[in-house]
């Protein structure tokens, strides 16, 4: 993770015109060398504290940090690359706090993924093949998501939050690709959604 840039909240300049007007703060005055001492230890101080921080936020949080927040939370590495582990804590931190109600279930998603709450809908199965007890989650964009890994969890804890009885039949991925298609002499480009759906067992 690349250091940020921090501003300390206090500088040389800010010290020195904290002393009285009678006391000598002139750049190469003994005041000034002995506060900038403090100014430089307090800086560094100040610029560590906030790099801890920065590391205790789990989207920037990377190795043992990263093993620290996910043991704190009850979900271990495996294995797992920074990249899906970071989405395996994420995803089970709002699994904990979804009650299975639609919009939650579109919560779940929309924030494991960055994505737009507009861009996903949940429907009831009865709807469409008249099964009372499942629902399907369909047009989640496929570029938010680019781990069939992901995928899979994402599925596995949309079904952890259902109740009792409820069967997660699918989970729509819409994938584009772009395809190019000649006539004669002219070639063109366009693009095809394909729904990638991954189905209830």
């Amino acid at each position: 993770m690349p250091d940020k840039d921090y501003t300390p909240e206090y500088t040389l300049d800010d010290l020195l015109n904290e002393l009285p007007i009678s006391l000598a703060y002139e750049e190469d005055t003994n005041n000034a060398k002995l506060l900038s001492l403090y100014a430089d230890g307090m800086q560094d101080t100040l610029t560590l504290l906030q790099k801890i921080n920065d590391w205790r936020d789990l989207d920037n949080a990377e190795g043992a940090a990263l093993d620290m927040i996910g043991d704190d939370r009850g979900v271990y590495r495996n294995g797992a690359d920074d990249d899906f582990y970071r989405f395996e804590i994420k995803t089970k931190q709002l699994q904990r706090v979804t009650d299975g109600t639609y919009n939650s279930l579109i919560k779940l998603v929309c924030d494991a993924l960055d994505a737009k709450y507009s861009d996903v809908n949940v429907r009831p199965m009865y709807e469409s093949t008249g099964e009372p007890d499942a629902v399907e989650i369909t047009n989640i964009p496929g570029h938010y998501i680019n781990d069939e890994r992901k995928e899979q969890l994402l599925y596995d804890r949309l079904q952890g939050v259902l109740d009792a009885g409820i069967r997660l039949a699918n989970v729509e991925f819409i994938k584009e690709f772009n395809l190019q298609h000649t006539i004669g002499l002219c070639a063109q480009d366009y693009e095809l959604d394909v729904a990638v759906m991954k189905g209830g067992k």
